[in-house]
């Protein structure tokens, strides 16, 4: 099993060391029986043993391979060792400093730094085993074959290959390590370029999903924002005292310039034709506050304002756009409410932190479920039975427009609260 705590390239490591070990155990084994079976091997048969016990080893390691994988680096560099301490027997057994098995040496160190061990402990072991059996043949510690014998009879000839076999063990395992670790990194860059692309992808499909969808929300919006624009139209007809026609003719002019907004919906994704402008944002929320209290779905909501209607906080921005998206929040967060049986509460925040300007809408309805939060703004995804799905790449966009951002988080008490950033003026 992949464990998908760790990076993919180290995963698979780990599946091809598990294949290796098992490789290795069923080759040693073999390795082991041709040397008792064949009539005419040409070197000593005691490396049978040797081969023998390195097979018990690697299929150990098989067996107990996935209940240490949290050990992985230190197993594979464990069974180097003993590999190397094997091998070194085999080559003194195989003829010492003619031995053909020398080049298993550099098999081990290649493979040690393909399964991503970084270190140099087993490098120096290696050059340490080859040094240690090269001393023990020319001091007389261990027997010597006629081969080995003629070329320590040549200081300089032993000296040479001496030191040449163990230079290409320290540039082999140095070399390979660098190669490998460069390896691995052109693999995450180009992990990480697909992922980018995937992502770039995700949001192009969802923009397409929006230019489909753009035209019935803006047939949706029109017919409730020209009914309300009608009712004001008639209110301010009436005999009303001069203040009151004045909030009423703010909202007209608020509520046109929503309606002339929609035909923005159409062009997701260009730029914005409203000039930005310096917005007081108490009186601008209070406004589409006062729109949103007219529809019949906030029947029963109680819209509560975390902060003085006198908050001297402003924004340079396109109003029209600002009107889109924070009508369409707080109509989102009304909406959540439907089915609530009591204590329906819309709260508004306003906020300066440092330069931005931070404006928030919360509601106490029964928030979003995690899987769609992450994934909001990559997916057309919506939890209203009649909704598209798309209200929220709009405000998103809108927002962005004017150097902006919206986030989406589920309060702890219940509900759901939308943060959104803007340049303070």
């Amino acid at each position: 099993m992949l464990e998908s705590g760790y990076p993919l390239e180290t995963r698979y490591a780990r599946i091809y060391s598990k294949k290796q070990a098992l490789y290795s155990a069923v080759l040693c084994l073999a390795v082991s029986c041709g040397v008792f079976l064949l009539p005419d091997f040409p070197f000593d048969r005691r490396m049978a043993y040797f081969t023998l016990l390195a097979s018990f080893v690697y299929a150990g390691v098989y067996l107990l391979h996935d209940r240490l994988a949290g050990h992985y680096h230190q197993v594979v560099t464990g069974v180097s060792l003993l590999g190397l301490v094997a091998i070194s027997f085999i080559v003194h057994l195989t003829g010492g400093i003619v031995s053909p098995m020398i080049c298993f040496y550099f098999g081990i160190l290649i493979s040690e730094a393909a399964y991503g061990v970084a270190h140099s402990v087993s490098i120096v072991a290696a050059v340490v085993c080859f040094l240690g059996v090269i001393a023990a043949e020319v001091t007389g510690l261990l027997p010597v074959s006629p081969m080995a014998a003629a070329v320590y009879s040549s200081p300089v000839t032993a000296a040479m290959i001496v030191l040449a076999v163990a230079s290409l063990m320290a540039i082999t395992g140095h070399i390979g390590r660098i190669i490998i670790r460069q390896l691995r990194q052109d693999l995450e860059d180009e992990n990480r370029e697909k992922h980018l692309i995937m992502h770039k992808f995700s949001e192009l499909e969802a923009h397409s999903q929006i230019g489909l969808l753009a035209h019935r929300i803006v047939h949706d919006l029109r017919g409730p924002i020209a009914s309300i624009s009608g009712y004001i139209q008639i209110e301010a007809l009436k005999d009303k005292p001069q203040e009151e026609k004045e909030m009423l003719n703010d909202l007209n002019d608020t509520v046109m310039g929503m309606s002339e907004s929609l035909s923005n919906i159409t062009r997701f994704g260009k730029m914005s034709s409203g000039s930005a402008e310096k917005i007081p944002l108490a009186d601008f929320i209070r406004n589409l506050v006062a729109i949103a209290s007219f529809s019949p779905q906030a029947k029963g909501v109680r819209f509560v304002k975390l902060y003085p209607d006198t908050l001297p906080v402003s924004v340079n921005a396109s109003r029209q756009d600002l009107q889109q998206v924070y009508f369409n929040l707080i109509k989102n967060a009304v909406e959540a409410l439907r089915d609530n049986s009591d204590g329906k509460v819309v709260e508004i925040g306003i906020a300066k932190e440092g330069k931005d300007v931070v404006v928030t809408v919360s509601d106490n309805g029964p928030g979003m479920p995690e899987e769609i939060l992450k994934t909001i703004f990559r997916k057309s995804i919506t939890t209203k039975k009649d909704g598209t799905g798309v209200g929220l790449f709009i405000a998103k966009d809108l927002l962005a427009r004017n150097n902006g951002d919206i986030e989406l988080h589920n309060r702890a008490e219940g509900g759901l609260k939308v943060i959104t950033r803007l340049s303070a003026a």
